[in-house]
């Protein structure tokens, strides 16, 4: 192998991607697609649209995750 392909580098750190779909967001956040896009909808959580396609930044969704209610918050709205 050669030593500069830093395709096959084990070594290399991961690729992270730059945005996530719908499904991949509500996945990684452990929400339905239906929570994602009703956060979507009421502006908790910011998206771009790319086309057709809904893309969700990681940083817009670690954003929205950490502004979840507490657990126990008594404002908390009850959802999942």
């Amino acid at each position: 192998m050669d030593k500069h392909n830093k395709q096959s580098d084990p070594d290399r750190e991961p690729r992270r991607p730059f945005a996530y779909s719908v499904e991949e967001a509500a996945k990684i956040a452990g929400l339905s697609r239906s929570s994602i896009y009703l956060a979507l909808g009421d502006g908790r959580l910011t998206a771009r649209k790319a086309g057709r396609r809904t893309i969700i930044c990681p940083e817009d969704l670690r954003k929205f995750v950490r502004d979840l209610p507490l657990f126990g918050d008594s404002n908390s709205g009850g959802g999942e």
